[in-house]
């Protein structure tokens, strides 16, 4: 890496010449960039199974343990309302300068934790956070301006209902009585994140690295450019796009709390973003957690000793500030 007294390294917004890149750090010859995911082969295209959202039955709990991710159908998300918070989302990430972004409420590049993570680890990627939660008299509104919150919340309330309706299915297939359905997803209480992928100009980036979610589950809608990939069979595989663009189908990703829930019947799987070379990649996000005092118990032969969500939060923050990385339920494994 460039010391005090060299150059300052090269970065993609130089390459690039566009104003609204973030300055994320182009690869030199003499750094060793390790992305240790890559060693492990790819193997093209996962065909995904697709619920029908009125109709979910075995195939939605089917889905959750074979893979845990799955699209849905029939999910009555208006077409339109989505189109309109894409529009609106391109219009503030690409047409704006990113010194002017930086001053946005709620926008991040890199990563939204990239204050914990080593410059290495940087993803091609920049976005805005919306909190679905209702903002106080006198505070500052949560999203990058008004209007765009507004959406994002209008948007939010349908991800809640379609949240709220996989996770029912899932709790009748776990067996869960009706309070610990209740305070296992605080739909209304999770969050909109908007990413742009801007086009990348070399190899040997990632748009996001890999991870599981902390959610219960996660809700994706993508634009027409691919770049989801999922660890599946020891090779990652490609998700080929869905949304407004192709099917209309969504896209569900069971996060580390199902796995827990279930008592590791229900999988959380490991994905990631590869960097677009030739056009930037939209999705929108949502993303639905318990509540925060619900004791995360998935019966007497879990291997994960009862918590509740704020200790697994707090776990992982901790994790990602003192190591860069995330840890998860392994800190959670009974003794």
């Amino acid at each position: 890496m460039a010391t005090g007294s060299e150059s300052p390294p090269a970065t993609a917004a130089t390459a690039m010449a566009d104003p609204s890149c973030p300055p994320f750090p182009l690869l030199v010859e003499e750094v060793q960039y390790e992305q240790h995911e890559e060693e492990v082969p790819h193997g093209g295209e996962l065909e995904l199974p697709t619920v029908d959202l009125e109709s979910p039955g075995e195939a939605l709990a089917a889905a959750c343990r074979r893979l845990g991710v799955f699209r849905i159908a029939n999910h009555g998300v208006p077409a339109e309302l989505s189109a309109r918070l894409f529009a609106l989302a391109r219009d503030l990430l690409a047409g704006a300068p990113f010194d002017d972004k930086q001053a946005l409420p709620g926008y991040f590049w890199g990563t939204p934790a990239l204050s914990a993570l080593r410059v290495a680890e940087v993803n091609w990627v920049e976005g805005f956070h919306v909190p679905l939660l209702p903002v106080a008299a006198g505070q500052q509104h949560h999203g990058p301006t008004s209007t765009a919150e507004e959406l994002a919340r209008e948007y939010g309330a349908h991800m809640a209902r379609v949240a709220r309706k996989v996770f029912d299915a899932m709790a009748g297939a776990l067996g869960l009585d009706a309070g610990r359905a209740a305070a296992y997803l605080a739909e209304r209480d999770g969050f909109v994140r908007v990413y742009r992928y801007p086009p990348c100009p070399e190899a040997g980036h990632l748009g996001m690295e890999a991870h599981t979610d902390s959610s219960v589950l996660s809700v994706i809608n993508q634009d027409l450019v691919g770049g989801l990939q999922v660890l599946h069979g020891g090779a990652w595989r490609d998700v080929a796009p869905g949304g407004t663009g192709i099917d209309g189908t969504l896209l569900v990703n069971l996060g580390d709390m199902a796995r827990a829930i279930s008592g590791d019947a229900f999988r959380s799987v490991l994905h990631r973003v590869a960097a677009s070379h030739g056009k930037e990649r939209m999705s929108l996000c949502y993303f639905a957690f318990p509540r925060d005092d619900a004791v995360i118990a998935g019966g007497g032969g879990s291997r994960y000793r009862p918590f509740t969500y704020a200790e697994f939060r707090d776990q992982v923050q901790a994790d990602i500030k003192a190591t860069g990385s995330k840890v998860g339920l392994e800190r959670f494994l009974r003794q």
